[in-house]
């Protein structure tokens, strides 16, 4: 996560620099705010293909189609067509190659569980796909939670949740979606996510001294997660 932070932080400085440029009169004969935004797209969507978020894949090659779709002669079906196209595609392979749902490390042992039904167990799978849904997890004994969210929005309490260990693992599955997660207060939250074009942000978060850790994993891409605390 630290390297894809430091080369999109190359690229934002270097498309900075190439703006000036541009505005210098240099490179007069490109598009420099394109060639730019076709290779953040470009990038999202090299490093989605690795990790299997075939959303992270598709609508970037699609938005790059859209900006030159002169020059490729796709026209006629774009923007509508290539972003159905897109959704499309990215729904099948995400059925087709689907991800392992949970992952664990305490320590001594990695773990990994498929998915379970149930919303008051230990390990616990959510998903929501253009919809909405509400989500309650009623355990006393949270462990481990896969939460995938793609063109929706959900909205997931742990209000009655308690955490028997020192910490318990949420994984994010986030693509072109809204997600709100309560927790409780005396909640500790280490996020070690991944974000593309998209932001995680903590609300109602005080000073406090916690020996639960909530860590959150995962992609988050074209979306937003607020963590609230209640």
């Amino acid at each position: 996560m630290k390297k894809d932070r430091v080369l999109f932080g190359i690229i934002l400085i270097l498309g900075s620099i190439f703006m000036i440029l541009s505005k210098l009169g240099y490179f007069e004969d490109f598009n420099i705010f394109y060639l730019f935004l076709s290779g953040v797209f470009l990038f999202v969507s090299i490093r989605s293909l690795f990790r299997k978020n075939f959303y992270g894949v598709f609508f970037p090659l699609a938005f790059i189609g859209i900006i030159y779709s002169k020059q490729l002669g796709i026209t006629d079906i774009t923007p509508g067509p290539i972003l159905i196209a897109a959704a499309l595609l990215s729904l099948g392979l995400s059925l087709i190659f689907k991800k392992p749902k949970y992952v664990i490390n305490n320590g001594d042992y990695d773990k990994i569980y498929e998915d379970v039904a149930y919303e008051d167990s230990e390990y616990i799978n959510l998903n929501t796909s253009f919809g909405s849904s509400i989500k309650y997890i009623n355990t006393d004994n949270f462990k481990c939670a896969n939460l995938s969210c793609s063109f929706g929005s959900m909205k997931l309490y742990f209000d009655n949740a308690s955490i028997l260990n020192d910490s318990a693992v949420l994984k994010l599955d986030v693509s072109f979606g809204g997600v709100e997660i309560f927790v409780p207060k005396d909640w500790y939250i280490d996020d070690k996510t991944s974000v593309s074009f998209g932001g995680l942000t903590e609300k109602n978060k005080g000073d406090r001294n916690t020996s639960k850790t909530l860590i959150l994993t995962g992609d988050i891409s074209f979306s937003g997660v607020d963590i609230i605390y209640i």
